[in-house]
């Protein structure tokens, strides 16, 4: 099994390359960093092309079997944290007295991860991507 980390535009969808998006056969499963400039993604290649044809192109890089396409999928997918209930999220933060302006200055991302994992306020889903 091989793959590709490719980047590419995010507010065009063009890839490097020229990588058709829509190929059948080069899927995705929402392994994307769409925060980074270019954005990335990771592709699984679902047939026998020859993937030397891939090799050199500035923005691809060619991934050669599973432990190379995890290591991509860990280096731009990290886990996100979402309120999953808003009520019981509120409560439980007023509760714990903890109040969200204690987190000034935190990127928005790390604060529902420190109210789950370290303050264990409850409401918050932890979504990890999808493994290969």
């Amino acid at each position: 099994m091989d793959g590709l980390l490719i980047e590419f535009d995010a507010n065009t969808g063009v890839r490097a390359g020229g990588i058709n998006p829509n190929d059948p056969k080069l899927q995705c499963y929402g392994w994307q960093d769409l925060e980074s400039t270019p954005a990335k993604e990771v592709r699984v290649i679902e047939d026998d092309r020859d993937i030397e044809q891939y090799e050199g192109i500035q923005g691809v890089t060619v991934l050669r079997g599973k432990p190379e396409i995890k290591q991509a999928i860990l280096s731009i997918c990290k886990d996100r944290y979402t309120v999953e209930n808003e009520p019981l999220f509120l409560e439980h933060l007023r509760q714990k007295n903890i109040k969200l302006d204690d987190y000034e200055g935190w990127d928005p991302r790390e604060i529902l991860k420190d109210l789950k994992q370290n303050k264990k306020v409850i409401g918050i889903r932890k979504q990890s991507p999808r493994e290969l």
